[in-house]
């Protein structure tokens, strides 16, 4: 069952995002979320999000997203001319729990977002995905979009050595914060990140 998440779900919420940060490779792949009860329960309840959650029984396996802001990539990113950005919405983050990975819930997650699009009068989609993160690029080729442009994302390092210094981050992926962070000097309040943009007409 998918189904918007309300309060009621901020803690599953939250012990979903540090899951999927127990498991992560890569800490570049995803701009950096809060975990902490209040920051998840204001996601929730912020307008400029629509957040749902694919439940089996009353466990949630995975959460999928909009974001009505659009990441505040409108007026960065050239999208092409017949592409009004008034009709146009991103697909936000999306989490599937360890647990319940291969079962196809991002695809089904992902399907209910575009028909939800559809319905509300939105006429384009778009999402950023990490050049890098093959599997969430092999969701956005199944749904049809195109892989559009190359877009640099700023994330704040204080934040990135933050969220890849807590002890639930996984070996791996504090090995590989730390190779990112090799980059950069002391001085550098940001790091670079590559992302893909991809695109979609509905």
């Amino acid at each position: 069952m998918i189904k918007q998440l309300t309060d009621e779900h901020i803690e599953q919420f939250r012990n979903l995002i540090i899951n999927m940060y127990s498991n992560l490779e890569n800490l570049e792949w995803f701009s950096p979320m809060p975990f902490d009860y209040e920051n998840v329960k204001g996601m929730i309840n912020h307008p400029r999000f629509y957040i749902v959650g694919y439940f089996e029984n009353d466990t949630l396996c995975g959460v999928g997203s909009l974001d009505y802001k659009c990441g505040k990539l409108i007026g960065k990113i050239d999208f092409p001319e017949n592409c009004n950005t008034d009709k146009l919405v991103e697909l936000g983050f999306h989490i599937v729990h360890t647990d319940h990975r291969g079962k196809g819930i991002m695809k089904k997650l992902v399907s209910y977002l575009l028909d939800k699009m559809k319905a509300d009068g939105f006429e384009w989609a778009f999402g950023k995905v990490h050049k890098d993160n093959f599997a969430s690029s092999k969701s956005f080729v199944y749904h049809n979009f195109d892989c559009y442009c190359k877009y640099v994302k700023p994330v704040n390092k204080a934040e990135f050595i933050s969220l890849s210094s807590e002890p639930f981050f996984s070996t791996v992926g504090k090995e590989n914060a730390k190779q990112t962070l090799s980059k950069y000097t002391e001085e550098d309040e940001n790091i670079i990140v590559d992302y893909n943009i991809w695109l979609k007409r509905l």
